[in-house]
């Protein structure tokens, strides 16, 4: 089961030098990133408006996997999805 959000909540995250997570504030929380499962790109042009995308599905200290995402055009970070 997981919780996908229908717009992505906006993050503050702290990065490596690698540009990976290392902890992200969610809900005046600093959450520590345990390890990266998975990471992948996404780039499109979606009606006229490019995006590009870095995703990364993470687990977390206390064990829940979340789904995050660095908008590579702007640098932003997004919380896409959370897992149970």
């Amino acid at each position: 089961m997981s919780k996908l959000f229908r717009e992505a909540i906006k993050l503050e995250v702290q990065e490596d030098i690698q540009h990976q997570p290392v902890t992200f504030l969610y809900k005046g929380r600093r959450v520590r990133i345990a390890e990266t499962l998975k990471r992948w790109r996404v780039a499109q042009t979606w009606w006229k408006s490019p995006a590009e995308r870095e995703y990364f599905q993470v687990r977390i200290e206390s064990g829940t996997v979340c789904e995050l995402y660095r908008n590579l055009l702007t640098g932003v970070w997004y919380l896409q999805r959370i897992y149970d």
